[in-house]
């Protein structure tokens, strides 16, 4: 069995500033560590559990987690596939059985983390069906749709309430909270071990290629507001999109592809 891990650090234990998550920030070494350390406790649990895994670093330049602290036989994914899949790259492949998320974040219209952004910081808000999509919605229907139970997520709390909405079997590890303009935060050693028991006992559940498979909607609407008008007015000649606001672009399709195209050159 093998395991498909998507990485991203606004959602790992202390970090609060994007000087703290962005390479050439000062305090991004350290807390590029504090990725990867989230990371290999995420692959020890699921070798615990008797899965391979492939990990894919999937923040900023995709090259944040350090590979000599990894466990020496995981799968890495470093860089962009420069595919629709971004954040996904490589789960097309029919190998993975199950997909995880770790350090992920609320979305940009939410107050779930400091650092609340949806894939960009140019987007004020991003909706699927008049619902604010975080990037571990929009990933997990990329997940939905190759039909991979998803089966973790560590992260903001925020997030993870809505994750065990929308899918009750998984098992989440919530590594901070907000309070006003600051990070309320576990320490990050409590973190590692919560994501190493957490993953482990997620991967040893029954069926969970029944009861993990999140379902995909029939049909899509996707609307970007963003934080500048002009940039509503330069993604409204994208075929197929209309300008339905002064900084609001929408967008329609049965399939989810056609969603991640748009949201590959739109946003």
């Amino acid at each position: 069995m093998k395991l498909y891990i998507s990485a991203d650090i606004e959602g790992s234990a202390a970090i609060m500033d994007w000087d703290e998550a962005l390479p050439g920030g000062t305090k991004y070494p350290y807390f590029a560590e504090i990725m990867t350390k989230e990371v290999a406790a995420a692959c020890r649990g699921a070798e615990n559990a008797g899965w391979e895994v492939t990990v894919k670093d999937a923040h900023c330049n995709g090259r944040n987690i350090n590979p000599e602290n990894i466990p020496e036989n995981v799968t890495l994914i470093r860089g962009w596939t420069g595919d629709m899949l971004e954040m996904m790259g490589g789960l097309d492949k029919d190998e993975y059985d199950a997909v995880a998320f770790t350090g992920y974040h609320s979305d940009a219209w939410s107050d779930g983390n400091t650092l609340s952004h949806t894939m960009v910081r140019k987007v004020n808000r991003f909706t699927i069906n008049g619902i604010a999509a975080s990037e571990f919605i929009i990933n997990a229907y990329i997940a939905a749709y190759f039909k991979k139970p998803i089966v973790f997520l560590s992260g903001d709390e925020a997030l993870c309430k809505i994750a065990k909405e929308m899918i009750p079997c998984i098992e989440t590890v919530s590594s901070k909270s907000v309070i006003g303009g600051a990070t309320l935060a576990k320490h990050p050693e409590k973190v590692r071990k919560e994501i190493e028991t957490g993953i482990e006992k997620a991967l040893k559940l029954k069926d969970i290629d029944k009861t993990c498979v999140l379902e995909l909607p029939e049909y899509f609407v996707a609307e970007v507001e963003y934080k500048e008008w002009q940039e509503a007015n330069k993604y409204s000649n994208y075929p197929g999109a209309k300008r339905t606001d002064v900084k609001k672009v929408s967008y329609e399709s049965h399939d989810y592809m056609d969603v991640l195209k748009f949201i590959m050159f739109c946003i």
